[in-house]
């Protein structure tokens, strides 16, 4: 499953790129984004849950979609969490003047900058804690050989734990840079003063560490390939935008 959806993200965010650049069909391209998203993320969900099932990435998911879609519409109604904006009609399915799919895309892009953050540890080995017996490792039976990242994570150390979360908040906040000239000149979103504002890309990170520090403190299993293609797959089509548009 995990190999045919690589094929179809891959294809989706690449279409999808090409999509925006053709003027005959962008005015498609926008009444459809919210179904593509929905499906992009429902579709890269349940591949998370098939291979870890693990039901408390379920109530991580509920938890992290109610409080990013609360703060969103506490933001959109009040300017007083990212500065003052409102959504545009582009993503139409909305409520409180945020879209539903937002907080999806949060919940997203937060597991793919945790998978980002836990590799980049696992690489430079973070692994914090006390060395997993043989029957965890993976692809050997050999002492000494490669362990699996999850054997790994369970044996990491509070601090090592709390660092995958804060490198998670800040590569987030990092995306959102890519994001953020797109999204407005595609109508998703519109700043009051012209200007992105600092206090956004601060309030992204903010809001990102405290939803992956449970995902990390708790050791909830969520890892994929898949979150890597996503990731990546998606900062194509944001930065090719960026030149385009």
């Amino acid at each position: 499953m995990e190999g045919w959806l690589t094929v179809f993200f891959l294809f989706a965010f690449a279409s999808g790129t090409l999509a925006h650049l053709l003027p005959s069909v962008l005015p498609v391209t926008r009444v459809t984004t919210d179904g593509l998203l929905l499906v992009i993320n429902g579709l890269l969900f349940f591949a998370l849950w098939r291979r870890n099932v693990d039901a408390r990435l379920l109530w991580w998911l509920v938890a992290a979609y109610g409080i990013t879609f609360s703060l969103e519409a506490i933001g959109v109604a009040t300017g007083a969490i990212f500065g003052d904006y409102t959504y545009g009609p582009t993503m139409w399915w909305q409520w409180l003047g945020v879209p539903f799919v937002i907080a999806l895309n949060w919940a997203a892009l937060t597991l793919a900058c945790n998978d980002l953050a836990e590799r980049l540890l696992d690489r430079f080995g973070h692994d914090g804690g006390e060395d997993v017996g043989q029957g965890e490792i993976l692809g050997s039976t050999r002492t000494g050989a490669t362990k699996s990242p999850e054997a790994v994570r369970e044996n990491r150390s509070l601090g090592t734990a709390t660092l995958a979360a804060l490198l998670a908040g800040i590569f987030t906040a990092l995306y959102d840079v890519a994001i953020e000239p797109v999204a407005i000149a595609l109508d998703y979103w519109t700043w009051a003063a012209g200007d992105i504002p600092l206090q956004n890309y601060l309030a992204w990170a903010a809001i990102a560490f405290a939803i992956s520090l449970p995902l990390q403190l708790l050791r909830i299993r969520y890892r994929s390939p898949l979150l890597l293609v996503y990731l990546l797959a998606q900062l194509f089509f944001f930065l090719v935008l960026n030149f385009a548009l």
